[in-house]
C-alpha cells in the first residue's frame, strides 16, 4: 500500500462542501474595528484625550442627538423636541397634535402643593431632611390600601439581605371602617378609630428601632406626623370622608353605617374645581340597595376581611399614595 504524507492531501474544494448559504456568509466582507488599546502607564491626561479621541467609533451612527425639549405648545404647554414640533405642526399657529390634538384634547394644570407640605421638600433644615430620609416611611402611615399580590417568602433563607419577591398580578385591598375585636386600627381604621391617639398610633406602628431612644428624633418624628395630619385633613377629599365617618360614629357608635367611594364622577376633578367630599363619597346606614356602580367602592362596618378594590376606581392611586396626591383627587 502506498503511503501518503499528510502535506500532500489535497484540499477538497470549497465549492464543493459549503452550503450556497455558508458561500454567502464568506464571500461577504467583514468591517471589524481594533479595539482600542490604552497605555495605562502614560500620564493620565494624555490618556484622556486617547479617550476622548477614539470614544466615538463604537458608537452607532444611527443615534441621533435631538437635544433639549425647546418647543413649548401654548395651548396644553407640553414641551417637545425639535423634530416632534416640525412632523405635528399646525400651520396657522403653534399648537401640535403629539399631546393635546390642536387643542381638541383638554390637558389639566398641575395642582401645586399645599404651601406647609411643599416646604418639607424644599427646605433645607434639619426637619425636612428628615422628611426625605424617610419619605416611603411616612406614606406608609396614611394609605387607605394596603398592597396584595402573592409574596413569596421561602427566598429569604440564611443570612443574606431580606429580599421582597411578588409575583402574579399586584393589586390594591381596603379593610373594614372599624377594626375588629381586639385588633389593633390599621391603614383607613386610622383615620375614624381612637383619633385621639392617632398620632402615636401611627408613630408606634411604623416606628424606627435606631432612632427610638433619640429623643430629637422622636420629636420631629411626630412634629412631621402632626403637620401631615393637618395637611390632609385639610385638603384631602378622601381623609374628609373618613372624617365624617369618626364623626357619626362618635355621635351614635352602634350605628350600622357604610362608606361608598363614588366611581363615577360628574365632572373631572383634574379639569374643574377640586371635587368636595360629598361628591367622592357617600354614607349609608343600613342595607345596600342595587343602584350603584360596579366600580364603587363599598367599605362596610366591621367586616375583619379585604376587599379588592379595582385598579379602574378614579381613587385608586390616591387611595394608595396619599403624599403623591395631597388633595385625593383622580389618579388614574
Amino acid at each position: 500500500m502506498q503511503s501518503i504524507n499528510s502535506s500532500t492531501i489535497i484540499q477538497p474544494s470549497s465549492s464543493v462542501n459549503l452550503t450556497r448559504r455558508t458561500q454567502r456568509l464568506k464571500s461577504k466582507p467583514t468591517n471589524i474595528s481594533a479595539i482600542p488599546m490604552f497605555d495605562l502607564t502614560i500620564d493620565e491626561e494624555v490618556n484622556d484625550q486617547h479617550t476622548h479621541a477614539n470614544i466615538a467609533k463604537g458608537v452607532s451612527k444611527d443615534y441621533i442627538d435631538h437635544g433639549d425639549q425647546n418647543v413649548v405648545c401654548q395651548i396644553c404647554n407640553a414641551k417637545l423636541w425639535t423634530d416632534e414640533s416640525i412632523r405635528g405642526k399646525d400651520k396657522h399657529n403653534t399648537s401640535f397634535s403629539l399631546y393635546c390634538g390642536y387643542g381638541k384634547v383638554e390637558l389639566p394644570d398641575s395642582k401645586e402643593a399645599p404651601p406647609t407640605y411643599l416646604n418639607l421638600y424644599r427646605s433645607t433644615d434639619s426637619k425636612s431632611k428628615y422628611f426625605i430620609n424617610n419619605i416611603r416611611r411616612y406614606n406608609s402611615m396614611f394609605p387607605f390600601t394596603s398592597m396584595g399580590g402573592k409574596v413569596y417568602a421561602s427566598i429569604n433563607i440564611g443570612k443574606a439581605p431580606y429580599i421582597f419577591r411578588l409575583g402574579g398580578q399586584n393589586y390594591h385591598r381596603i379593610g373594614s371602617l372599624l377594626p375588629s375585636n381586639g385588633s389593633k386600627p390599621k391603614f383607613s381604621q386610622l383615620y375614624i378609630y381612637d383619633t385621639d391617639n392617632e398620632e402615636s398610633n401611627r408613630q408606634t406602628i411604623f416606628s424606627r428601632q435606631e432612632d427610638a431612644s433619640t429623643s430629637t428624633y422622636d420629636s420631629i418624628d411626630l412634629q412631621i406626623i402632626h403637620d401631615l395630619k393637618l395637611m390632609l385633613d385639610s385638603n384631602n377629599v378622601l381623609v374628609q370622608s373618613y372624617r365624617m365617618v369618626r364623626d357619626c360614629f362618635q355621635d351614635n357608635p352602634h350605628i350600622d353605617l357604610k362608606l361608598r367611594l363614588i366611581g363615577k364622577r360628574i365632572q373631572d376633578g383634574r379639569t374643574y374645581n377640586l371635587p368636595s367630599a360629598y361628591e367622592v363619597a357617600a354614607l349609608i346606614v343600613g342595607d345596600i340597595d342595587d343602584s350603584f356602580q360596579n366600580r364603587d367602592i363599598i367599605v362596610q362596618n366591621s367586616s375583619g376581611s379585604l376587599e379588592r378594590i379595582s385598579e379602574l376606581h378614579p381613587s385608586y392611586l390616591a387611595l394608595q399614595y396619599p403624599l403623591l396626591f395631597p388633595y385625593g383627587d383622580e389618579g388614574i
